[in-house]
């Protein structure tokens, strides 16, 4: 699901302060005099910094001024650097540098990734054990969304189920049932991204029943699909009449709203009519889940695209004459 947590976190005391930036210009030093000049009469750099932050506090105002001037990869590689030095963080520091994560990774399924994010998962995960270690949940939410999708955008979706269940467990400590769903549809996913589709079957039959007592149609209606996408993998589809018209609704209420979760019934209607050797009705199908994905950065119009040229070979080349 396309879901920033963040957004989850609204009207939640869970939600991360909105924090200041850092002030660089207060710098805090050891009341020392250096041995040399008390010897010698040498003339030294001055004072010792007392900020054990100092060294890293300098690679982050880097980072902030690439990613405000809307250089990304010099901010990636200001990333790379702050890993690469081991400097020490904190917890401010980590509030900072997860709203430019946030920004930078892609907070849905199957991105077009014009960057190599190679270099912020070492950062994400050193923040994560700060934020574990020092059980500052405020932390965790901020950074549980750009952590768990990069771990999903580099298929590592065992991690990020790890990452999601301590959000979840989160949102159950805190009785919000509505950010409890939306997690565990997202958790559910993980297994479908990794092809266990019965492992996800239960968990999106649980989301989509969270979701309806909640009142979100939308949402129940997506986690629907994400179902019967498992079910169809499965080859588990009961009576066909029947599925058809639950998609037929599913797909309904998805396209009540713009985005790319309309195509998911669409691609499924479009493999029925497949397999009836109804062949423009499932072109004209994909064509319309083409459309849902307009814009939407994700690869689906890709995959569906191929998916599309396959239907036209076929048909054209079982035309008679």
């Amino acid at each position: 699901m396309g879901f920033l947590l963040e957004e989850l976190m609204a009207g939640n005391d869970l939600r991360p302060p909105q924090a200041d930036h850092m002030d660089d210009s207060a710098v805090l030093v050891f009341d020392d005099e250096p041995l040399e000049r008390i010897l010698y009469g040498k003339e030294v750099e001055g004072p010792t910094q007392a900020n054990l932050f100092a060294s890293g506090l300098k690679c982050v105002r880097q980072i902030r001024q690439a990613y405000g001037d809307g250089d990304i990869p010099k901010t990636l590689e200001g990333i790379a650097e702050f890993t690469r030095n081991g400097d020490s963080l904190s917890v401010q520091m980590c509030f900072e540098l997860a709203e430019i994560a946030r920004a930078i990774v892609p907070s849905y399924p199957n991105p077009v990734l014009p960057h190599d994010l190679a270099p912020v998962g070492p950062l994400l995960e050193q923040m994560w054990g700060l934020a574990a270690a020092t059980k500052n949940q405020r932390l965790q939410h901020s950074l549980g969304t750009p952590l768990f999708r990069w771990y999903e955008h580099h298929e590592r979706y065992r991690d990020a189920r790890r990452v999601l269940n301590t959000v979840l467990h989160m949102y159950r400590e805190h009785g919000d049932r509505s950010g409890e769903a939306i997690v565990l549809n997202n958790f559910a996913f993980e297994y479908l991204l990794e092809g266990r589709w019965q492992a996800a079957i239960p968990l999106f039959e649980q989301a989509a029943t969270m979701f309806r007592k909640n009142g979100n149609d939308y949402e129940c209606a997506n986690s629907q699909a994400n179902y019967w996408i498992c079910r169809f993998e499965c080859g588990d589809l009961g009576d066909i009449e029947a599925v058809e018209t639950e998609l037929k609704r599913l797909e309904s209420i998805l396209t009540k709203q713009p985005g790319w979760h309309a195509r998911k019934p669409l691609i499924l209607l479009a493999k029925i009519e497949e397999r009836r050797g109804n062949t423009p009705a499932a072109i004209r199908l994909v064509e319309r889940a083409i459309e849902a994905c307009r814009g939407s950065h994700t690869r689906y119009p890709e995959w569906d695209a191929n998916y599309l040229r396959d239907l036209q070979r076929r048909f054209f080349r079982n035309l008679p004459g």
